[in-house]
C-alpha cells in the first residue's frame, strides 16, 4: 500500500512548487488582531476569545 501511495502524482520542480496557490491568507485570519495567529492551515485564538464574540 505504501508503494501505491508514494507513486501517486509526479515530483514538482521548484518553479512548479512556487506557482501553487491556495489555503487561507494569513491577513484574513488575523485581521490586525494580535490575539489571532496563523499556524499552518489554521487560525488560532491565543487570547481565548468567546467563540461567538468575533
Amino acid at each position: 500500500m505504501k508503494k501505491s501511495i508514494l507513486n501517486l502524482g509526479k515530483a514538482l520542480s521548484k518553479a512548479e512548487q512556487k506557482s501553487i496557490n491556495g489555503g487561507i491568507a494569513s491577513y484574513l485570519c488575523t485581521l490586525g488582531d494580535p490575539c489571532y495567529i496563523f499556524i499552518g492551515p489554521i487560525c488560532t485564538d491565543v487570547c481565548m476569545h468567546d467563540p461567538g464574540g468575533r
